[in-house]
């Protein structure tokens, strides 16, 4: 228990009514009435308040006590649409994510025991019998709008609402939209975070108007959209199978998302809350993702590098408005090179772009350096740019 006992000097006019007259004027004053015997306002949790009206002014001393206030941490949900999302969600459940809850949303009844989430939602049953959207976008929107009270149900009152999916199929093109519209006009930040599918059919030739309007889609439901290159993948390890290369995405998206929801959560060495999140995902738009590690050895300006050299979407970063950065580092990671590392990504954005940063001391990353970076507001007209170079 915290005892804190403050003076309160308040000024009152005497030079027409008496100290009497001065003290039942301006305590009616702040009141907002005045009475003839006004009862003294008290700050909360005030046991005890001496008034004694002297002259022009009036000393009190006021003792309460403080035990202490339940702040609750944000409340965060992760829904998975559709199979790849609901994939996605069952490799977070399987990470232990800590301080958020799961949500897994699908079209397809066979895979709804596989899935692993703490609430699931089989949507479109009356329409669709439990076979799945086929692929057809417009299909898994309207299974998503038919379940729309379920849904607005399990999303309730939330804070920060991930919704996860993959592009180019049914349920999840179609239905992660309507539920990002849905979390965001209950008042949440939503964060959308999707991928693509393999191969460059769905970014090249005909391809290209479909995929616009997949990712135009999201954009506009949700508060951000982090879209990750399923192709960078193999790109990185061409000797993966298309399922390896799958499930290395599905990981991804998991770290992902536990590395920021446990970023706002846990205490870390210079904090990221959800009103930094918030900031810079408030209005992101298109963003993308960076994922590196590093040796703990190397300079503040190779591991920033090393990071922007490997993302997970082709992406003009100069063109970026706003970058969330996290570094995790061991017991070895000081203050000065977390703040070099920031200063050395920070001068590969928009002079102008809002850079919000924060570290932690995490066991097992000792001689390592991690660090992940949302980069927003990259604009959907740039995501093309490498198929447009001969």
């Amino acid at each position: 228990m915290i005892k804190i006992s403050f003076s309160e000097i308040l000024i009152y006019h005497s030079s027409i009514f008496s100290p009497a007259e001065n003290f039942r004027r301006g305590m009616g004053s702040v009141a907002g009435t005045f009475c003839e015997r006004p009862e003294p306002l008290a700050p909360w949790g005030v046991d005890r308040m001496d008034f004694e009206p002297k002259g022009a002014f009036r000393s009190s001393e006021i003792s309460y006590s403080y035990d202490g206030e339940d702040f609750a941490n944000p409340r965060i949900l992760v829904v998975g649409c559709g199979d790849a999302g609901c994939k996605m969600v069952t490799r977070l459940s399987n990470l232990d994510i800590s301080g958020a809850e799961t949500l897994a949303v699908n079209t397809d009844r066979r895979l709804m025991p596989q899935i692993r989430a703490d609430k699931k939602i089989h949507i479109g049953r009356g329409i669709l019998r439990g076979d799945g959207a086929g692929g057809d976008p417009e299909i898994g929107r309207m299974a998503a709008e038919r379940s729309r009270p379920a849904i607005l149900e399990a999303l309730g009152k939330r804070d920060l609402v991930f919704v996860a999916a993959g592009l180019g199929g049914g349920t999840g093109t179609g239905g992660a939209p309507v539920i990002c519209e849905m979390a965001k006009d209950l008042g949440a930040t939503t964060v959308a975070i999707f991928t693509n599918p393999l191969g460059d059919g769905w970014w090249q030739g005909g391809g290209r108007s479909s995929a616009t309007v997949e990712i135009d889609n999201l954009v506009k439901a949700a508060n951000t959209s982090i879209l990750l290159d399923s192709n960078r993948v193999l790109e990185m390890a061409p000797d993966l199978s298309a399922e390896q290369a799958f499930s290395v995405m599905d990981q991804l998206v998991a770290e992902i998302i536990k590395g920021i929801a446990e970023t706002i959560i846990q205490t870390s060495l210079i904090n990221l809350d959800y009103a930094d999140v918030k900031t810079i995902m408030s209005n992101g738009g298109l963003s993308a993702a960076l994922v590196g590690e590093s040796d703990s050895k190397d300079g503040a300006e190779e591991i920033a590098l090393s990071a922007l050299r490997s993302p997970m979407l082709y992406m003009e970063t100069k063109r970026a408005t706003g970058c969330l950065l996290h570094i995790t580092g061991g017991k070895d990671l000081t203050l000065k090179k977390a703040a070099t590392i920031a200063g050395a990504l920070t001068r590969e954005l928009d002079p102008k772009a809002n850079v919000i940063w924060g570290a932690r001391v995490k066991a097992g990353y000792e001689g390592k350096i991690g660090l992940l970076a949302i980069v927003t507001g990259i604009g959907i007209q740039h995501v093309f740019t490498r198929n447009d170079t001969p």
